[in-house]
């Protein structure tokens, strides 16, 4: 099986009895929560970005062989995202790796984990003779978001659960700037704001209101 970790791929090699191994060195400190260990029979596509100082980023996506021909747009947003990061928050990505994870049975959205984002295939298989605009629109900003955690969420994390709004919420403002940019941002503050009208507000209405930091938790589900 395809063998992955957080950080950059130091060495790796064949066992004996028909085993092999990979070794993955992560320099940066990072909370537990993002740690993520992948192993299985993968296909990948891989790509390159030369970032603004002119370093080499290898790109991989790694889904099931069957998917390989659905992963190009999933390709196309990280590039952007990484160059729009650079471009208007002067953030370059810091290791010599990223990879993706594009798994069905994955119980989340999608996961920010260090250098090694997992995902449900939702959001990163697109097609054109099944994916409708929408759908596109989705992986892109998905992707882009995920990415984005890079340095509001991972580099600069939370002091505790009680925190999770400020890498979610500065996040998702990061995402939704780059959607705009990447297409208009009038139609997606509209879309926005619509979604905040049909959800937030009877939300904040009703019996279900909460301050957005709380004071206590049963679970958190980020």
């Amino acid at each position: 099986p395809v063998l992955l970790s957080n950080g950059n791929l130091i060495d790796q090699g064949q066992l004996e009895n028909g085993r092999h191994y990979s070794v993955w060195e992560d320099p940066f400190p990072k909370p537990s929560y993002l740690f993520a260990l992948v192993a299985g029979d993968l296909a990948c596509l891989d790509d390159t970005y030369v970032t603004a100082s002119g370093r080499q980023v290898m790109l991989c996506i790694y889904a099931a062989a069957k998917d390989l021909d659905k992963l190009g747009h999933a390709m196309a947003s990280l590039k952007k995202a990484m160059k729009w990061d650079e471009d208007v928050y002067g953030r370059e990505y810091d290791l010599d790796l990223f990879n993706i994870v594009a798994v069905d049975d994955f119980n989340m959205g999608a996961m920010e984990n260090k250098s090694l984002n997992i995902f449900n295939t939702k959001y990163v298989l697109a097609h054109p003779d099944t994916a409708t605009d929408a759908d596109y629109e989705g992986v892109e900003g998905v992707v882009a978001h995920e990415y984005f955690h890079n340095w509001t969420g991972n580099r600069v994390t939370c002091r505790d659960w009680f925190q999770l709004c400020l890498k979610e919420g500065l996040t998702v403002f990061r995402d939704q700037e780059f959607s705009g940019d990447m297409g208009s941002q009038a139609v997606n503050r509209i879309a926005n704001v619509r979604t905040l009208r049909m959800s937030q507000f009877p939300e904040d209405a009703g019996p279900m209101a909460h301050p957005p930091r709380p004071n206590q938790f049963v679970t958190i589900n980020n």
